[in-house]
C-alpha cells in the first residue's frame, strides 16, 4: 500500500509496461503472450502498476495454466485483460480472495500458490490510480479485467 502511494506519478507507456513484464515471465518459462492494443501514455505509478500486473499474470499461469494479456480502450481509459484456461474463481469466493492473506487453494504447497496476498496488492494499487480490478466468467476462459482511468 505504501509504495502505490509513494512513488511519483510520470507519463506512463502502459503497453510498453505490460510487454516488459510478459516479456520478463517468458524469460522465465512461463506460457505468457501479449497483444499489444492502441498505445496509450498516461499518468500513472509505474512501479507500482508493473507489481500488479505481474501479480494477476502469475496467478493465471500458476492457477491456469497460461496467460494471455492484452489491452483495449475503454470509454473511460484502459482495461487490461488476463485470461487463463485455469477453472476460474468460484463467485461466492470472489470478494474473498482480495482479503491478505487469503488463498482458495488449500495445500501448503509454494508450486501451487503464494503468500495470498497478490490480488489483494493489485486491488490496492488499482484503487490507488483510481482503477479497479474485476473477476470475470467466460466463455471461453476466466478473465481479470483491470480498469485504469483516463489521468
Amino acid at each position: 500500500r505504501e509504495e502505490a502511494v509513494h512513488e511519483e506519478t510520470r507519463p506512463t507507456d502502459v503497453n510498453a509496461l505490460l510487454g516488459s513484464v510478459c516479456a520478463d515471465l517468458s524469460e522465465m518459462g512461463l506460457d505468457v503472450s501479449f497483444t499489444e492494443g492502441d498505445r496509450t501514455v498516461m499518468r500513472y505509478r509505474p512501479d507500482a502498476l508493473r507489481r500488479a500486473f505481474r501479480n494477476v499474470i502469475e496467478n493465471a499461469v500458476r492457477y491456469g495454466g497460461k496467460a494471455r494479456v492484452k489491452t483495449e480502450i475503454s470509454t473511460d481509459g484502459l482495461d487490461v485483460i488476463v485470461e487463463d484456461d485455469g477453472p476460474g474463481i468460484p463467485e461466492d469466493q470472489r470478494e474473498r480472495v482480495f482479503d491478505p492473506f487469503v488463498r482458495l487453494e488449500d495445500s501448503r504447497n509454494r508450486s501451487t500458490g503464494g503468500a495470498g496476498l497478490g490480488l489483494s496488492i493489485a486491488r490496492s494499487v488499482l484503487r490507488s490510480h483510481g482503477g479497479e480490478i474485476e473477476l470475470l466468467d467466460g466463455p471461453p476462459a476466466f478473465r481479470v479485467r483491470l480498469h485504469l482511468p483516463h489521468v
